[in-house]
C-alpha cells in the first residue's frame, strides 16, 4: 500500500478508515477498464473530470502497456525531486523492470512535465508521482533492444505530458491555458526561472484571464527573475504575433489583433532573451475570480 494525502493541510489522516477498507479493496482488485476508471475517479477532489493517459508498445514476445492517472486542479506548483507532486500522479506499467531503473526513467519525464507546470505557484506539502511496474507482460527491461527502451521512454514522456496538460486544463477557474516558451537564456535552469517568474505573476495571470495583451507585465516578471539579460536583445510574441522587438514595442503592433489571439482557450507566449542557448517550455494558466471563490470558501 502506498499512502497518498490531499485536502486541507494539518487535518489528521483518518487511518482507521483506510485500514478498514483495505480488505474490501483487495477483494475488488481487477484488471478491467471499469476498475481503472474507478481508481482514477476516486482520487479526484476539486477536479471537474477524470484525468487518464495510456500507451501500448509491441515487444518481440509480448506487448507492454503504460497507464497513468492523476488528480490536481489547485495548489499546483510542483517541485518534485526523484522519486517524488493537491497533485497526485500514478503511473503503471506491466514491464518487468527494477525500481532503480524506474527511478532513472521517471526523473527526466517528471522534470519535463509535472515540474514544468503551474496553476497558482503554490507547492503542495505532499505532491506525489509514483511509477509502478508489475512485470505481468513478461518483457524484461534488461534484455529488450535499445530501440524498445527508447520507445518506452518516449511513450512514458508522452503519458506524463498528457496528464500534466490535463491538470492545467482542468485547473481551478482556468479559462486560458498558456504555454510559455523561453529561449535565449544563459542555460536551461535560467530559462525555467524566467518561465516560473512569469507563470507565477498575479499581474500576468489576471491579464491573461481577460485576454489583455499587457506585454510590459511579462517583461517585468522576466526582469525580476534573477537572470541577467539585455532588454535590447529580447523579443516577445503572443499567439505568434510579435509584440516586443529588441528593446521597444514591435513596429506595427496591433493590440486588437493580439487581444483576439488571447481569447483562444490555448495559446503560446514566446520570450527570446538573446543571452544564450538555454530554453524551457512551461505550461501555466490564467487567474480568475472563480479561482478566488473556490479557495476562499475551501474549508468553510
Amino acid at each position: 500500500m502506498f499512502p497518498s494525502s490531499t485536502g486541507i493541510i494539518g487535518v489528521p489522516l483518518p487511518v482507521e478508515k483506510i485500514l478498514s477498507a483495505l480488505p474490501v479493496a483487495a477483494e475488488r482488485l481487477s484488471s478491467n477498464n471499469a476498475a481503472a476508471e474507478a481508481f482514477a475517479s476516486a482520487i479526484l477532489t476539486t477536479d471537474t473530470r477524470m484525468k487518464t493517459a495510456q500507451a501500448s508498445l509491441d515487444a518481440a514476445e509480448s506487448s507492454v502497456r503504460i497507464f497513468g492517472c492523476c488528480k490536481g486542479a489547485g495548489m499546483i506548483g510542483p517541485q518534485l525531486g526523484p522519486p517524488h507532486a493537491t497533485m497526485l500522479v500514478y503511473l503503471f506499467t506491466d514491464l518487468h523492470i527494477e525500481p532503480a531503473d524506474l527511478r532513472v526513467l521517471l526523473q527526466p519525464a517528471v522534470e519535463a512535465s509535472f515540474n514544468s507546470i503551474s496553476v497558482d505557484g503554490d507547492t503542495s506539502t505532499n505532491d506525489t508521482v509514483l511509477l509502478l511496474a508489475s512485470g505481468a507482460s513478461g518483457v524484461r527491461w534488461d534484455v529488450v533492444p535499445r530501440s524498445f527502451q527508447d520507445e518506452f521512454c518516449t511513450e512514458l514522456q508522452r503519458v506524463c505530458d498528457e496528464l500534466a496538460h490535463a491538470i492545467i486544463d482542468d485547473g481551478e477557474g482556468v479559462t486560458h491555458v498558456v504555454m510559455l516558451v523561453v529561449t535565449g537564456a544563459p542555460d536551461d535552469a535560467a530559462a525555467k526561472r524566467v518561465a516560473k517568474s512569469i507563470a507565477h505573476s498575479p499581474l500576468c495571470k489576471t491579464a491573461w484571464s481577460s485576454a489583455d495583451p499587457n506585454w510590459g507585465r511579462i517583461l517585468a516578471a522576466a526582469g525580476y527573475a534573477g537572470v541577467s539579460f539585455d532588454p535590447e536583445q529580447v523579443t516577445v510574441t503572443i499567439g505568434d504575433v510579435l509584440v516586443f522587438d529588441h528593446g521597444v514595442r514591435a513596429s506595427g503592433y496591433d493590440e486588437a489583433i493580439v487581444h483576439e489571439r488571447m481569447k483562444q482557450r490555448e495559446y503560446t507566449i514566446a520570450i527570446d532573451l538573446g543571452a544564450g542557448a538555454g530554453r524551457c517550455r512551461f505550461l501555466t494558466c490564467d487567474l480568475t475570480v472563480e479561482y478566488v471563490h473556490i479557495n476562499a470558501d475551501y474549508s468553510t
